[in-house]
């Protein structure tokens, strides 16, 4: 008698098994069911800031892609990484800081902003930079420059979030080349970026000098 009823409890149990099988190839059936659902995060909160359809030169203007051209440079003349191996790339004229620049300009970096930027790499620190304001003069001591003011933001304890950062701001004077458009025939402009060229460096935008009054 008892095996009789283990024999019909094994086979109720091969009957819920086979019944829990086929309602999961109802409900999975993927062969049928097979979509993507493309999602996209909103990185800033700021409308502004978020991803989308990238603006052409025309629509952003000459006045304004100027500006951001003056504000990459001015980020690159004085921003600081803890990466040594980056820096030293930067030193080096390999980047786009370099491209930008005379090399009369260049130089003035090389003699006056970048031993502190490679002391202060090496122990770690980070700085941002931002444009504070941009006026061209046409009368100042050093001729028809352009007067930029910009704010340094420097944290020089990594790792140490108990520590503000500390706020700079000073004056550098640019004499500057610009017109709309990108370089021609001294870049080959889409082998520059498919190797991870900086986009800033393909502008026909250039600095001649630099006067730095701190």
């Amino acid at each position: 008698m008892r095996k009789l009823i283990l024999f019909f409890a094994g086979l109720i149990l091969l009957a819920l098994m086979f019944a829990t099988l086929l309602t999961s190839g109802f409900i999975y059936d993927t062969s049928a069911k097979i979509t993507t659902e493309p999602y996209f995060f909103q990185p800033n909160d700021n409308y502004t800031r978020r991803l989308g359809k990238p603006q052409t030169p025309a629509e952003i203007g000459d006045e304004v892609m100027r500006s951001m051209l003056i504000s990459k440079y001015i980020t690159e003349f004085f921003y600081i990484t803890p990466d040594t191996k980056e820096t030293a790339l930067r030193v080096a004229g390999k980047t786009s800081l370099a491209r930008m620049s005379t090399s009369e300009a260049f130089q003035t970096w090389l003699d006056t902003v970048a031993p502190r930027i490679e002391d202060l790499s090496k122990s770690g620190v980070l700085r941002t930079v931002s444009v504070v304001d941009a006026e061209f003069q046409s009368k100042t001591e050093h001729g028809e420059y352009w007067r930029i003011v910009y704010e340094l933001k420097t944290w020089e304890r990594p790792n140490d979030f108990l520590v503000s950062p500390t706020t700079k701001q000073g004056v550098l004077y640019m004499d500057i080349y610009y017109q709309p458009g990108m370089r021609s025939s001294s870049l080959d402009i889409s082998e520059y970026l498919e190797s991870g060229g900086d986009p800033a460096a393909v502008f026909r935008f250039g600095v001649f000098d630099v006067v730095l009054q701190e």
